[in-house]
């Protein structure tokens, strides 16, 4: 499991720590400091991995720097999963059965949106497996390790609308794909866009909806097809 974090509390980074060492099917967790590096979790059940400065590219070069950590390692599979938002036990268990079962290089999950104080409040209704799979639920094998450079060659504006690009990239590559609709990531909504969608008043302490139209806008500019 890799997780980039910047500057989040340490109470945060601990649920989504704990999440992974809660898991049903073993894991090593991989967390990478984008530039900004809590002492505290060297003493962590994990590998921690500093980057000397921020890249500011939202997580994109720790996920990559944390993948190839562990692929070295020889790991099976790769996962992400955000600082903020944290898994079920069986999370890793149900993707890795799918793997197993379909042969799928690559498995997807629904995910459960939550409020700020990690409350859930619905499904996400947006997930699909042929447009839109959120970077948190995504699931990468052996055969999918070649797809994962895309995290820091996609343009800067991408970074933004990444797990889109990946998705992307995954989908183009014809590799197997198996989704488990099972809403098995918590993902705690620190932007006001997700409550609105849902009807629900956005509390205090939420970011503004980012301009995603723009980043969209210029993928297709530069002759992609649309996300």
């Amino acid at each position: 499991m890799i997780t980039p974090y910047f500057k989040e509390d340490l109470a945060i980074l601990a649920k989504c720590h704990d999440s992974v060492l809660a898991q049903t099917f073993s894991c090593l967790h991989v967390l990478v400091a984008d530039g900004h590096a809590a002492a505290e979790i060297e003493a962590w059940d994990a590998h921690h991995v500093v980057l000397p400065v921020s890249h500011g590219d939202i997580g994109s070069t720790p996920r990559l720097v944390g993948s190839y950590h562990a692929i070295g390692l020889g790991v099976e599979a790769v996962a992400f999963l955000d600082a903020d938002n944290w898994y079920a036990p069986q999370h890793i268990a149900n993707l890795m059965a799918a793997r197993r079962d379909d042969g799928a290089a690559v498995v997807s999950s629904g995910r459960m949106l939550c409020h700020l104080d990690g409350t859930p409040m619905a499904p996400c209704a947006a997930t699909d497996p042929d447009r839109f799979i959120d970077t948190n639920c995504m699931l990468l094998g052996r055969e999918a390790f070649p797809l994962l450079h895309h995290w820091i060659l996609m343009p800067d504006y991408g970074h933004l609308i990444g797990d889109r690009i990946m998705w992307h990239h995954i989908r183009r590559s014809g590799l197997r794909r198996r989704h488990v609709p099972e809403p098995s990531v918590y993902y705690r909504c620190g932007k006001e866009g997700a409550y609105r969608q849902l009807g629900v008043p956005a509390p205090l302490g939420v970011q503004p909806r980012p301009d995603y139209e723009t980043s969209f806008q210029r993928w297709t500019a530069d002759g992609n097809p649309p996300l």
